[in-house]
């Protein structure tokens, strides 16, 4: 069985980074409706120079919340991501060894 960390995140702003594209989904975390800070989700994110010098959360590690994360951080916001698995990042090199090797 795989063990988990509990880590209590303190944020004015939540990006969630779930769902197909444009098809918000918002999942049921506890204490969401009373966050008294925004929430949005990817498909609403325009830019991270609204939040800079703050604190944000983004929840998801696909493509969308990743290039949040990265917008975020190169406009100076204090940005944490959340995801439900292990990340195992690759580089194309890894798809050229498999092509030689095939």
């Amino acid at each position: 069985m795989a063990k988990s960390t509990l880590v209590r995140f303190t944020t004015k702003f939540l990006v969630v980074a779930s769902g197909e594209n444009s098809a918000e989904n918002i999942p049921m975390i506890p204490g969401l409706r009373s966050f008294p800070g925004d929430v949005i989700h990817s498909s609403s994110y325009k830019s991270g120079k609204s939040y800079s010098d703050m604190n944000v959360l983004v929840v998801g590690s696909g493509n969308s919340g990743m290039e949040i994360a990265y917008d975020l951080a190169a406009h100076g916001d204090n940005t944490s991501i959340v995801i439900r698995s292990p990340l195992h990042p690759t580089g194309t090199i890894y798809f050229q060894w498999l092509r030689a090797i095939s």
